[in-house]
């Protein structure tokens, strides 16, 4: 071969070993910035599986209302209440739903329940929902439950309750809450003109040492 075939050929060469040098640098690159490497995806919320059971019974309603708690399911968690939509037989009250802290909390606090109403409670537990992990399930442990039907459209429900709440590692919130209830119940017809059972007030018991669901929705209202 010829030197001028020879540096024919070499000049032939280089643009092809400058363009591999620059494939290689730009993977390099892209390797060092651990762009290829696989990241665990941060799961989704795939919302709630709760399935509501219509309240014939105050002892549905009360399944109800546990189970959208668990669940931390809002919107069906709203429906066990008594709305302005619902109508009562003649003489029967409460008509509106009212909330009743526990005793002891300050004045400040306490006044956060005086225009509390069905919308605060959802959204309540929508906030209670975000504060939670990913797809979340509350643990509640009823115990002590007493149902009490005095007559066709009014009831008494008292039980002793604990939530425990799945929390991210930088929650401000209680790791579980506890107390005593008490539900006052009314016999409604819905806008559907079915006959269910709602809760028209939820009364509090704080236990001796710890913090109630009052607690918590004061600290979510805020």
């Amino acid at each position: 071969m010829s030197k001028l075939q020879r540096d024919v050929l070499l000049l032939q060469k280089k643009p092809m070993l400058r363009n591999t040098i620059i494939v290689l640098t730009i993977c390099f690159t892209l390797v060092s910035c651990d762009l290829f490497s696989t990241r665990t995806p941060e799961t989704p919320d795939l919302g709630t599986t709760f399935i509501w059971t219509p309240a014939a019974t105050p002892a549905t309603l009360f399944d109800n209302i546990t189970g959208t708690i668990v669940a931390v399911d809002a919107s069906n968690y709203a429906r066990c209440f008594i709305s302005l939509q619902d109508t009562v037989a003649p003489g029967v009250t409460p008509t509106t739903y009212t909330f009743i802290p526990r005793a002891g909390l300050d004045q400040s606090s306490r006044s956060i329940f005086d225009t509390w109403t069905v919308q605060s409670e959802q959204n309540f537990l929508t906030k209670l929902r975000a504060s939670l992990v990913n797809n979340p399930k509350t643990i509640i442990t009823i115990t002590n439950k007493s149902i009490d039907q005095s007559n066709a459209t009014t009831a008494r429900i008292s039980a002793d309750y604990q939530i425990v709440l799945p929390l991210p590692s930088n929650s401000t919130l209680p790791g579980s809450i506890s107390g005593s209830l008490i539900f006052q119940l009314v016999l409604v017809t819905t806008p559907e003109g079915t006959k269910e059972w709602r809760i028209a007030s939820w009364t509090d018991f704080a236990l001796p040492a710890g913090k109630s669901i009052s607690d918590l929705k004061i600290q979510l209202a805020s």
